[in-house]
């Protein structure tokens, strides 16, 4: 019971600090993370100045950031930055790939979108991925990966292949509870792992 209590206190406490982070940095649309540590601290690096944006070269491959800041140009490769900030999204940098920050309570959930070939134009689509951590590799949202990325979690991993049937369903949606299903399916086994552990 007390080791429960305990994670609860420790969860709110993080939940707390986590928005008073994105509060102070709420104002700052743009910026870069230089590490996944600056990342969990909201401690953007590189702010461009008035008048500027962060320039990204994404388009042809381009490997570097640039921006003015300070009075003068920066330029960063993106394989040695964690991401960026552009118009208050943050956005994880994983093999020259911009990754968008969807949630990240639990292991953090990304969208990345791809231009696919589609008649005589193209088409946006949205794909989704997931870390099992801000330093962990960035791997393809399915029901197999996950499977596999949570050896000792065995509640949590039987429950995904029961309550999910398709990879799509993974990224459902819980407009009431505002949370993704499968992070309230994680904290769920989580929460039952801590009671499971207080009553030994």
């Amino acid at each position: 019971m007390k080791n429960s209590i305990k994670m609860i206190i420790i969860m709110v406490m993080i939940s707390i600090q986590a928005n008073r982070l994105m509060a102070q940095n709420e104002d700052v649309k743009e910026g870069i993370y230089l590490t996944a540590r600056d990342y969990k601290a909201g401690k953007l690096s590189y702010v461009p100045e008035a008048g500027t944006k962060l320039k990204l070269n994404n388009f042809l491959g381009g490997n570097h950031i640039s921006l003015i800041a300070g009075g003068k140009k920066i330029r960063l490769s993106k394989s040695e930055i964690f991401g960026y900030r552009d118009g208050g999204k943050d956005y994880r940098l994983y093999q020259n790939e911009a990754y968008e920050v969807l949630d990240t309570a639990g292991f953090v959930l990304y969208s990345h979108a791809q231009l696919i070939p589609q008649g005589k134009g193209y088409v946006r689509v949205e794909n989704y991925f997931y870390s099992t951590g801000t330093a962990m590799p960035v791997l393809n949202l399915t029901i197999a990966n996950m499977y596999r990325s949570f050896p000792e979690q065995n509640d949590f991993r039987y429950s995904i292949r029961s309550y999910f049937h398709s990879d799509a369903d993974l990224m459902a949606y819980d407009s009431i509870n505002r949370e993704y299903q499968i992070k309230y399916l994680y904290f769920e086994h989580q929460h039952a792992r801590a009671v499971q552990h207080a009553s030994l």
